[in-house]
């Protein structure tokens, strides 16, 4: 992936379509690479920089939380951070946008880019990471799932384990409606194969995609913007009483990941993606706060929800704080 300017390769995918397990399988192919890393949440806490695994390749790397790279309060300090990298001897620039971007403007953001780095900085592609097992429900409703699919130029059909050949059939007709003859694979767990590495080491730069009219995915969709917040018991707990809630309150969250304290430095990696509920232990990162970030449709009253059941469960108090 190397040459004279510096490709960008752009990761979008809806939450919990496995963009991290993806970026972090690709990074194992690329030990001989040297790699800058952007990676974006859209929630307060950045929990994706503390689950990308750091290793040699990743020479420069920057997080930001809070909203999409795409939008005004994020893109400047995006383009910042991307010229920035420039200085360093890198063969490729991977960013991890967040599960709700919204790519419209990014051929702004891109010529922006290439300007400001005297086109050291060339544009590699979007790659979409498709969830197999949701994609079809979530598409109904979700303005932002389409955007995603029409502007990228690769996808991952991610979960395929999860779904019978009829459904898969059935997702690539739809991608291929909006994406005709754009490269796509299917893989699960998030692997990615050497046959698709090697298709974008032989690809080349590209010119973002545009459309005649954007503003049809101005919006949200049915349901609005998701909201978040970020939930955290205040007090110790049994494993039973975490697995029973997030069992009852899964349901109601697009999302939810982060990390729970269990000792000054043991936590629970909670990881939940509709009725897949995963919770390991793990070292309590130091370098993001803790507690678990939780999306969800704005007519979910979470704060309620979230704290209710978890008083119910565990018997004890819990914080939850709605973020901007």
């Amino acid at each position: 992936m190397g040459g004279k300017s510096i490709p960008l390769y752009l990761f979008t995918g809806f939450l919990g379509s496995g963009k991290t397990s993806v970026i972090n399988s690709l990074l194992e192919q690329m030990s001989d690479k040297k790699v800058g890393l952007v990676l974006n949440d859209f929630g307060a806490i950045t929990v994706d920089s503390a689950l990308v695994k750091g290793s040699g390749e990743v020479v420069a790397s920057t997080s930001f939380s809070g909203g999409q790279i795409f939008c005004s309060c994020l893109s400047g300090s995006f383009i910042n951070a991307v010229e920035a990298m420039v200085a360093y001897p890198l063969d490729a620039i991977i960013v991890e946008a967040s599960g709700l971007a919204k790519p419209a403007p990014l051929l702004e953001i891109v010529s922006i880019i290439q300007q400001r780095t005297k086109d050291r900085v060339s544009y590699g592609g979007m790659i979409c990471v498709l969830d197999a097992e949701r994609y079809l429900l979530l598409s109904q409703a979700l303005k932002t799932l389409e955007e995603q699919v029409v502007f990228s130029d690769w996808f991952i059909l991610n979960k395929t384990d999860l779904v019978d050949e009829a459904t898969l059939t059935e997702i690539i007709t739809q991608v291929e409606g909006l994406r005709p003859l754009a490269p796509l694979f299917k893989t699960s767990f998030g692997k990615v194969s050497p046959n698709m590495v090697s298709q974008l080491e032989a690809s080349g730069t590209t010119k973002p995609i545009t459309i005649g009219d954007a503003s049809r995915y101005q919006g949200w969709g049915t349901h609005g913007r998701p909201k978040n917040c970020t939930f955290l018991p205040l007090e110790a707990f049994e494993l039973s009483a975490l697995q029973s809630f997030l069992t009852t309150v899964s349901a109601q969250m697009l999302r939810m990941k982060g990390f729970i304290p269990t000792t000054s430095d043991k936590a629970y990696l909670v990881d939940v993606v509709g009725p897949h509920i995963k919770i390991q232990e793990s070292d309590l990162p130091t370098t993001i706060e803790p507690g678990v970030m939780c999306i969800y449709s704005p007519d979910v009253d979470a704060v309620s929800l979230l704290q209710g059941e978890w008083k119910r469960v565990a018997g004890s108090p819990s914080s939850c704080t709605l973020n901007p």
